[in-house]
């Protein structure tokens, strides 16, 4: 039955790229009760600038988003899949990105401070200028990943897998003699 006082589908779509944490988490919530993301999807959704601080989007698929400058800040995007995404100057601060696939995102400058981000798949990521200080890729595969500039004091990398396309902060690329506590070490 229609509702004339319920905001349409594109209405909460626009609210969810809110600026307003209150009114972004809220549209999420009415679009999950009416069973938009039944499937998680997201894909290729522009959200640029949004504030989802605190936003529950586990298993989501935001594959092509435009997630500019959104701040996630203790958000839960477990097992999400992230391919391709922008997070260009998003604020990931103590988000949890368990289990996710990024292959190919751009997460060039972002603040990652305190992130986890254990078990996932970053192949090809830019991290290029990220501030990853104290961030958990326990277990990631980083195979081509840029992390030029990037900033990863205190970050744990144990069992983090690397390859030769790999670039390190200082530009170069990876090699199994390297001793990466040289950008870990605070």
């Amino acid at each position: 039955m229609f509702n004339p006082f319920r905001p349409s589908i594109p209405a909460l779509l626009a609210r969810l790229s809110s600026r307003d944490n209150k009114e972004a988490l809220d549209a999420l919530t009415e679009l999950k009760a009416r069973g938009h993301f039944r499937d998680g999807t997201l894909r290729g959704v522009t959200l640029e600038g949004a504030n989802l601080r605190g936003a529950a989007l586990a298993m989501v698929d935001l594959e092509g988003a435009n997630l500019r400058g959104v701040d996630l800040t203790k958000a839960y995007v477990g097992n999400g899949i992230l391919r391709q995404v922008d997070l260009e100057g998003a604020i990931l601060r103590e988000a949890n990105l368990r289990d996710c696939v990024l292959t190919g995102a751009s997460l060039v400058g972002i603040d990652g401070q305190g992130a986890y981000i254990p078990d996932s798949d970053l192949t090809g990521v830019t991290f290029r200028g990220a501030q990853l200080q104290g961030i958990n890729l326990w277990g990631s595969r980083l195979h081509g990943a840029d992390l030029t500039g990037a900033i990863l004091t205190g970050a744990l990398l144990t069992g983090t897998q690397f390859d030769t396309a790999t670039r390190l902060p200082d530009g170069t690329p990876w090699s199994p003699d390297i001793d990466l506590e040289r950008y870990t070490a605070g």
